[in-house]
């Protein structure tokens, strides 16, 4: 009987008398080093003739010992071949969740569809293979020609070639080695032309890009391929995708409750395994990690291990279970990074908040625009960040944690802290200058800033328009939020200031935003950590202004406006006076105390127009005419809104260009929800229809939803129910994101009324 593997032996022991390693042979006789791997261990016993030679030579074989190997390539091919094993692994017996994918697997069978190719794309941990396994074991009665699994060993540093990958699949299918085509292009029509008739599941595992994947894919044909990468394989034509995404937290919980056994975790309360999830970031390798360390560790409970993983810095570290590790999958991606995308990876962790733009990377990482885009794109690809919508990339919570490791690593203290310190300069200054787009004081007639504070770069910072500007101040809020903190902490206190007065009057068009109370805060105490008395007055008022807005805790409004005004009264300082008078009004009217409001109005008017302060009258007289119509004198409130309405057309007297266009837009709601509250339906809608595109120019949401809401309840008393219904849905969308909560209870009772009473004109 033939020995098995007596080629390989022949070759392992020439080798070692020749003293030669195995880049040492492939150096010599041009044969690769996988190729001579595979035949000293038996992974490959029918090497073609010319590689047989080629080895003869690199080893210089006496003529009985190359006789003897050409005779033992001879019997390695007449010798009964068993076939590789191809049978897929075992699926996990207490997998979980992810009921939404196994459908998507099932519909893929059920239409039928002849060669079809699913691709299944997912960060590093996901759970792809799982999935598949699982999909596969459902799927296997449809398939009664087997299922076949093939790793493809995607992240090795030299993984397989298509060659070798079809001639294993070959093999598994019954064709004899000898009779295997030789080239690639010809090994792939022959295993399409083998898979045309079969109807079986091919398992195509961890590949590394489509170059590897494209030949091994069938033509029209009964099976079914899936194919699993942490890449997304966006070249391949004609395939179904679907990318993993995390399992949701209850998933994650029932996942760690099967691995850890239910008389355990039912000894425990249910917020230690929520935690436990939280911590583990939802990726099921991380759960499945934690859960092991808790079987091998009968004596630490849940809530144990739960405080091992709290300290952030050492979570990587501590998710590892004898071979399991969260780190080793992330590895294996970052070391096929380039260089670009490995330093971009790295510093991202830096940045606070839990995206960025590519502006922020490029600048993180000390990278041009493009450069940066394309090593982000990189990193998505290979699973290690996240796209997220409007060209901004998100990390895993974990993923972000390796990052950090890698920074410590690989770049000095020093290092970091210049790369944060220009971070933070980068952020507040484009922050200053994306504010200034809303700022009176900046705006020209055009409302375009006319002074720009200069990027770290020594360019300009900041968008080219309102709409950019906007835009980037709320994608990256908890960003320029993040170097706020860090810059107050550092005693950067003029920069802080200089941000608050930037984004205060924005601030107007993003009431919604919690943070404003923290930001107003930061710069008020920033302006007395400096004895600025003047610059305390103006950002008490802003945290007023907050309190009341923002944070709709008016009953606090008024300890920071009293002191303002008390500071702007010792310093001379009228216009800051008036609006503390201002902040005290606004915050009375929604205490509900039209009175005081109307009073507050009264004492502010005098102050501004003895400081020559154009904004702040108009909204003195804003003011006014809003605690009137509060009040329910209606007409009145009428007469001053209209007395606004040609302040604002006074050359002499107007306001800036900002603030007639917020002021234009609210005075036409106002007036025309007063002609609501007095039944004058016809001349309500004329104003509210005024009213409603300058309301969405000015980016306010809150005063867009009590627009729509006023709009919807003229039109039902004119019998235009289809179109009040439009306005009402619009309204309860807006109001239910953004505020105010009362325009939804109140459009919603609206809107049942159009339905009892639809086609009839209401009075």
């Amino acid at each position: 009987m033939t020995e098995p593997n007596r080629l390989g032996l022949l070759l392992r022991r020439h080798r070692a008398d020749a003293g030669l390693t195995i880049d040492e042979l492939a150096a010599v006789s041009r044969v690769s080093v996988r190729a001579i791997s595979d035949l000293e261990r038996g992974r490959s016993r029918v090497p073609q003739q010319r590689t047989v030679d080629a080895l003869i030579r690199g080893l210089r074989l006496a003529d009985a010992m190359a006789a003897a190997v050409r005779e033992a390539a001879r019997d390695g091919r007449r010798a009964p071949r068993l076939l590789p094993a191809l049978a897929p692994p075992r699926s996990v017996a207490d997998f979980t969740g992810r009921e939404s994918e196994l459908r998507w697997f099932g519909d893929l069978v059920a239409r039928g569809e002849r060669g079809a190719v699913a691709v299944v794309a997912g960060q590093p941990g996901s759970g792809k293979t799982a999935l598949m396994l699982r999909a596969a074991s459902r799927l296997a009665p449809s398939f009664p020609d087997g299922v076949h699994f093939l790793d493809l060993r995607g992240l090795d540093a030299d993984p397989p070639r298509p060659a070798d990958l079809l001639l294993r699949l070959l093999a598994a299918l019954g064709v004899d080695e000898t009779e295997v085509r030789g080239d690639e292009e010809a090994r792939s029509a022959q295993f399409r032309a083998v898979l045309s008739e079969r109807r079986l599941l091919l398992l195509l595992d961890n590949a590394a890009d489509e170059a590897q994947v494209r030949p091994l894919l069938p033509g029209a044909g009964p099976a079914l391929t899936i194919v699993t990468s942490r890449r997304g394989l966006a070249g391949l034509e004609a395939v179904d995708r679907l990318t993993l995404p995390g399992l949701s937290r209850g998933e994650a919980v029932a996942l760690l409750r099967r691995i850890i056994g239910a008389q355990r975790t039912g000894a425990e309360p249910e917020t230690a395994l929520v935690g436990l999830a939280q911590a583990c970031g939802d990726l099921p390798l991380a759960l499945r990690i934690a859960g092991n360390r808790l079987l091998s560790r009968p004596d630490w409970s849940i809530a144990y291990l739960l405080r091992r993983l709290a300290d952030s810095d050492e979570r990587i570290g501590q998710l590892v279970a004898g071979d399991l590790q969260i780190a080793a999958p992330f590895m294996l991606s970052y070391r096929q990074l380039s260089p670009a995308a490995a330093r971009i990876f790295r510093r991202l962790a830096l940045i606070p908040g839990p995206d960025g733009g590519i502006d922020l990377a490029a600048e993180v990482a000390g990278l041009g625009v493009r450069e940066a885009e394309a090593a982000l794109e990189e990193l998505a690809e290979l699973g290690l960040l996240q796209p997220v919508t409007g060209g901004r990339y998100r990390f895993h919570d974990l993923i972000r944690l390796f990052a950090r490791a890698r920074l410590a690593e690989e770049e000095s203290a020093e290092d970091r802290r210049e790369v944060e310190d220009h971070m933070i300069t980068w952020l507040l200054g484009t922050t200053v200058a994306a504010g200034r787009w809303f700022d009176p004081a900046y705006a020209g007639r055009g409302g375009e800033p006319h002074a720009l504070r200069p990027a770290a770069s020594g360019t300009d910072a900041g968008p080219g328009s309102a709409e950019e500007a906007g835009r980037w101040l709320e994608q990256e809020s908890l960003n320029w939020l993040g170097a706020l903190r860090a810059a107050h902490a550092a005693g950067r206190h003029a920069e802080i200031m200089a941000v608050a007065d930037a984004v205060h009057w924005f601030s107007e068009r993003c009431r919604h935003w919690e943070s404003w109370l923290e930001v107003f805060r930061m710069s008020s105490a920033s302006a007395a950590a400096r004895g600025d008395r003047r610059g305390q007055a103006v950002h008490l008022n802003y945290l007023a202004w907050a309190y009341t807005t923002s944070a709709l805790r008016h009953d606090l409004a008024d300890a920071p406006a009293l002191q303002a005004q008390q500071v702007a009264r010792e310093v001379g300082d009228l216009s800051e006076e008036g609006w503390s008078w201002v902040c005290i009004g606004s915050a009375a009217r929604r205490s509900g105390d039209a009175a005081r409001a109307q009073e507050a109005a009264h004492q502010a008017l005098p102050l501004f127009e003895a400081a020559g302060d154009r904004d702040g009258y108009s909204q003195g007289l804003s003011l006014l005419a809003g605690s009137l119509a509060q009040a329910g004198s209606h007409l009145d409130a009428i007469e001053q809104y209209q007395r606004l309405e040609a302040l604002l057309a006074e050359p002499d007297r107007a306001p800036s260009h900002v603030v007639i266009e917020a002021t234009a837009a609210h005075l036409h709601l106002n007036i025309g929800m007063s002609l609501v509250a007095l039944r004058r339906w016809v001349p309500a809608v004329s104003s509210l229809r005024t009213a409603l595109p300058l309301v969405q120019r000015s980016g306010v949401r809150q005063s867009e939803a009590r627009c729509r809401y006023g709009l919807g309840s003229a039109l039902i008393r004119l019998g235009r129910a289809d179109e009040a219904r439009s306005e009402l849905r619009r309204a309860v969308r807006l109001a239910r994101q953004v505020g105010p909560a009362d325009v939804v209870d109140q459009a919603l009772a609206q809107l049942s009324e159009i339905g009892l009473t639809a086609g009839h004109r209401l009075t």
